[in-house]
Parts: structure tokens; C-alpha cells; sequence
């Protein structure tokens, strides 16, 4: 998607938002805008490390209470930051260790009742402290030293439509689909080089504030 491309189906997307109430996400997987070639592919697991969370939704004495990032507050925005009202949790120290967000994290959406609508993606922008992901989500801890992201851009990595095509092809499931990491891990990307990224991150935000109003 380049951001010429995107900025072309600014107008477009804002008509069709007057008549439909879907999330953000699902406008922006069906641009249908194809990336440029010359764009480099990689592998997710290329670009860090995946996990899992092992914490729900409960609260049990003698745990230390925390934020939790679950399933919709993924799925419906792209950016996870301080201004979202989070479901007040409990969790053991070795979770809060093992499953605490920090800027960068990408978290994605590993299950859905239609394999088409799996894997949405949103990124931690900044500093939040006792806020984890809970176990409905997947995170992606970008460690590679040879792929540079923007992090604006990272919230939109798996929502452009030829991303979504991979996840929906490899969704197993009868009444819900679900993603594994190995899925995840072996899914493709096209990465632009940096300065592109942020116009293309500048470009979207702007989609994104025309869908919500």
C-alpha cells in the first residue's frame, strides 16, 4: 500500500462509513489496495517474539491488581494507549512479569467466528505500568536489530488485505477459527523502508478518524 494509494481511498472509505457502523479494522482490509513490489517480505517471526498470556479476566486475594488488554480493545482500534478504560484485573507477579505491554508490542487477534475477520493487529505506544495482555490475544515483541518499524505504522502491519488473506487461509475451526503462533510466526509481511512508513501511518490515521466520526 503506498501512500499515494492510500490517500486516493480516503474519500471512498468516509462515504462508506456514513452507512456502515463496522469497526475501523474491517474498512481498511477492504481498500483492496495491493502494496508496491519492491516492498520487503518477511516472515512475523522474522520481526521478534511471539506469546501467549495466561491471564483472564478474574480477580483472586493475594494478587496484585493490573489493566488488562483484552480481545476487543484490540480489535477495535489500532493503538493501544493510557486513554482506553481497561478491565481492572488481578494477576501473580510471574504473569505480570511474563505478560506486561510496552511500547512496541504488537497484539493481535488470534480467533474469530469467520476466518476472513482473524487477526487484527494494534500496537502499544506508550509506557503503561501493570498493563497486560490477556490470554485472548497474541503479542509480537519486536526484537530484530535488521527491521526497522515505525510504530505507527506497526498497528496496521497484519491489516492490509493480503496479510488478512494469509491469516484467513490458515485458520482452522468449525464454529470459531483460531490462529496459532506457528501461523502467526510463518505469516508474510511487506515492510517499506522507514520513511515511508510514517507517511503511510500519517495517511491511515487519517482513514481512521474519518470511519470514527
Amino acid at each position: 500500500m503506498s501512500e499515494d494509494s492510500a490517500q486516493m481511498s480516503l474519500d471512498e472509505v468516509g462515504e462508506d462509513n456514513q452507512e456502515n457502523s463496522e469497526t475501523s479494522h474491517r474498512h481498511i482490509r477492504q481498500l483492496g489496495i495491493e502494496p508496491p513490489e519492491e516492498w520487503e517480505e518477511i516472515r512475523i517471526g522474522e520481526i521478534g517474539e511471539l506469546g501467549t498470556s495466561s491471564v483472564d479476566k478474574k480477580s483472586d486475594t493475594g494478587e496484585k491488581s493490573v489493566d488488562l488488554v483484552n480481545y476487543m480493545d484490540v480489535y477495535e482500534r489500532y493503538i493501544i494507549n493510557s486513554e482506553i478504560d481497561y478491565m481492572e484485573v488481578t494477576a501473580p507477579d510471574s504473569h505480570i512479569e511474563r505478560s506486561q505491554v510496552v511500547p512496541g508490542d504488537i497484539l493481535f487477534t488470534p480467533s474469530s467466528e469467520e476466518p476472513g475477520d482473524i487477526g487484527n493487529s494494534a500496537v502499544v505506544t506508550e509506557e503503561m505500568e501493570r498493563t497486560l495482555h490477556s490470554y485472548h490475544t497474541v503479542r509480537l515483541r519486536p526484537t530484530s536489530d535488521n527491521i526497522e518499524l515505525d510504530i505507527g505504522f506497526s498497528g496496521w502491519l497484519a491489516n492490509a488485505p493480503y496479510v488478512a488473506k494469509q491469516f484467513a487461509r490458515r485458520a482452522t475451526g468449525s464454529t470459531r477459527y483460531t490462529l496459532t503462533l506457528g501461523d502467526f510466526a510463518e505469516t508474510r509481511v511487506l515492510v517499506p523502508p522507514v520513511s515511508e512508513q510514517r507517511k503511510i501511518a500519517s495517511v491511515l490515521y487519517t482513514v481512521d478518524q474519518a470511519i470514527r466520526k
